[in-house]
């Protein structure tokens, strides 16, 4: 009996990271039996994809035309075919390239093999959502297939996170420091450094230098002006 596990390094990702999964296929005895040498076993192959599946209420929502999204996408057709979304509800609104893990693996009685699925997740792709109408759920699906034999999934759930503006560079502007005359240089970071420095600079308490300045006219009241600037001079 082969046992399939798949393991990812974190369960929560944002839009354009890379996604590590370790994938273990291992031989076991089942449980009383009698654990022979000569005893293998053989997959004909292993793939893995990433996809989005967006599962919508009926009650509530309508898809256009035809399509209800009561069949999913790849219901019917040959169940020897990799197709992640078999048997799940709604729609695929994104998927991967499938990958190839391994062709012909032979595993001997406890014997284990572990391999590594990399994928980037799409900066297009929309955030994980789970509301009372609407639904996006994200999964890792690996699939494998015994000689002669149905294609046997596994899944794997995760949530993906989107920041916006992360192209901008007005918003990789750090918040001002104790010391203005210190300059720091900006080191490159990974994106999902760049995101919490996006959210820290426009969640932090805003507080810019201020200079007010008294314009007097003669015979006329004089107004107060508020200067805010980010540039320092030592007079």
């Amino acid at each position: 009996m082969i046992v399939v596990e798949a393991r990812l390094d974190r369960t929560v990702y944002l839009a354009g990271e890379v996604l590590e999964c370790f994938v273990s296929f291992t031989n076991q005895t089942s449980e009383g039996a009698v654990p022979l040498n000569s005893d293998s076993e053989s997959l004909a192959w292993a793939s893995a994809q990433l996809h989005c599946q967006c599962s919508v209420s009926e009650a509530r929502v309508v898809w256009p035309g035809e399509d209800t999204g009561e069949v999913p996408y790849g219901q019917e057709g040959s169940d020897t075919v990799f197709i992640p979304s078999r048997g799940e509800r709604g729609h695929t609104v994104l998927s991967t390239a499938p990958r190839i893990l391994f062709c012909d693996l032979k595993l001997r009685q406890g014997e284990t093999k572990t391999y590594l699925y990399r994928e980037v997740i799409p900066r297009e792709a929309p955030p994980s959502y789970r509301g009372h109408s609407v639904k996006y759920s994200y999964k890792v699906t690996i699939g494998t297939q015994r000689v002669g034999a149905p294609t046997k999934l596994l899944r794997v759930p995760f949530r993906v996170l989107v920041v916006y503006d992360l192209g901008d560079p007005t918003v990789y502007e750090e918040v001002p420091p104790s010391n203005p005359f210190l300059e720091e240089q900006r080191q490159e970071g990974s994106l999902l450094e760049l995101a919490s420095q996006v959210l820290t600079t426009i969640t932090a308490r805003k507080s810019p230098s201020k200079t007010l300045f008294n314009y007097v006219v003669p015979r006329t009241l004089y107004t107060p002006y508020l200067y805010l600037h980010n540039i320092y001079n030592i007079a």
